[in-house]
């Protein structure tokens, strides 16, 4: 009766710290009642397979029914796919598994009796898995960050995949070539401290290449930034030479005009001057949203997509209010009108007409910017990234808006069809 009580506490706390070693790496889906309810379904699960197991002979059944229980607990409660669920499943089993086989062989070595890896199974199973909630926390203290695996391409999860593939076979090989020999006890409990090892410092090299992977990504978008003022200074530069050259034709036809009046044609010299009063009001203030910044930057794509013979049309309101400062509102605008003009250049060598939509307005508090152009052909949008035919990234500028939508807690999508793609923020 004793071991009876002291198994089902023992299941109890397998339950607690499977649910504890989930926690560390993945975030729970929050269904409501379901997600309260995780313990009691792993709890009774961990039932299931112990009544089970008392009439399978097989240990690897035992131990494959184990892992297949924390998988389906992962696809049920956390936001992770099959790759994760195979990984942090058999990661958590193994050990789980080693800690007993570690402390068995321990023991063995130390009490001389052959008898002792039979009689104290149940009684010795307690310290065991103090031991590996001891090593959870650990594995806590290394991994901070829930999700950032993530970041972790197919090709770098199928290689740590085959850690705890070949754990949890050498652990079953351990187990059933057990013997009461020192020596081979001596093995085993060399082998099992080992791959406990292993399995941490492929923990450790995990986290040490995602945290180079996000010092890569930062060190990229801030000199995509830099890039991004330095594409602004550029065109400022060209609005200046433009200016500067539209400052020389007015002056030349302001002498014309002179001379129309010198000679009395008054009707020739004010038609002259009418279109250049107009010419002058569309290349100065095309558009106008009360803030210099925007302006400029409008403006720039604007005669930009003109001199492309690329039409651009506005839905413009007073952003004199926008809480942007002047490097970020270059990044938002430019980039999404940069990508657009990039894609109606080749529309338009393809004979037909583009036209680009731009909306932006401050609604309900929120800033809305909008743009929509036309597309040669369908691109591939995935989790608001766009890929190019190998499925690599398309518009690293796309990068640098979603950290600025981010940084302000705001929304980025984008779509595209076979004839435009839309991109739209919302702060």
């Amino acid at each position: 009766m004793e071991s009876l009580v002291l198994s089902f506490c023992i299941m109890a706390t397998e339950v607690c710290g499977s649910v504890y070693f989930f926690d560390i790496f993945m975030e729970r889906k929050r269904t409501g009642w379901l997600d309260k309810c995780r313990y009691i379904v792993l709890y009774f699960s961990y039932v299931t397979i112990a009544f089970l197991g008392a009439h399978l002979a097989s240990t690897g059944i035992k131990v494959s029914l184990a892992v297949l229980v924390l998988m389906v607990c992962c696809m049920v409660f956390y936001q992770v796919d099959w790759k994760q669920c195979i990984f942090f499943s058999g990661l958590n089993y193994s050990l789980l598994f080693l800690a007993d086989i570690f402390l068995l062989q321990l023991e063995n070595i130390l009490i001389a009796k052959d008898e002792a890896y039979v009689s104290n199974l149940v009684f010795l199973a307690l310290p065991a898995k103090v031991v590996w909630i001891l090593l959870l926390f650990m594995l806590r203290r290394i991994w901070k960050d829930k999700n950032s695996y993530g970041k972790l391409s197919h090709k770098e999860w199928r290689k740590f995949g085959i850690v705890p593939l070949f754990t949890m076979a050498s652990m079953l090989l351990m187990y059933c070539c057990y013997s009461g020999e020192k020596k081979v006890q001596a093995v085993c409990l060399f082998l099992s401290a080992g791959l406990i090892m292993i399995n941490f410092l492929v923990m450790a090299l995990m986290r040490d290449i995602l945290m180079k992977g996000e010092l890569l990504r930062e060190s990229a978008l801030t000199d995509q930034k830099k890039e991004s003022q330095l594409a602004h200074y550029r065109d400022m530069q060209a609005v200046y030479e433009r200016q500067g050259r539209k400052m020389h034709d007015y002056k030349n036809q302001i002498r014309t005009m002179q001379v129309l009046l010198k000679e009395g044609d008054t009707q020739a010299a004010a038609e002259l001057a009418e279109r250049l009063t107009e010419s002058i009001s569309v290349e100065m203030s095309a558009v106008n949203t009360n803030h210099p910044v925007v302006n400029a930057v409008l403006n720039q794509k604007f005669h930009a997509a003109r001199e492309q013979g690329i039409s651009m049309i506005f839905r413009v309101g007073d952003m004199g209010g926008m809480r942007l400062d002047g490097e970020e509102i270059v990044i938002l605008l430019s980039n999404l009108l940069d990508n657009a003009i990039h894609e109606c250049v080749k529309v338009v060598r393809k004979g037909r007409k583009a036209v680009i939509h731009v909306k932006l307005v401050q609604e309900g508090g929120k800033l809305i910017f909008s743009v929509r152009n036309p597309v040669v052909e369908k691109v591939q949008v995935a989790d608001g990234i766009v890929l190019d035919s190998d499925g690599g990234m398309h518009g690293v500028g796309l990068t640098n808006v979603r950290a600025v939508v981010d940084k302000y807690g705001g929304d980025f999508a984008i779509s595209c069809d076979q004839e435009k793609f839309h991109a739209v923020v919302m702060l």
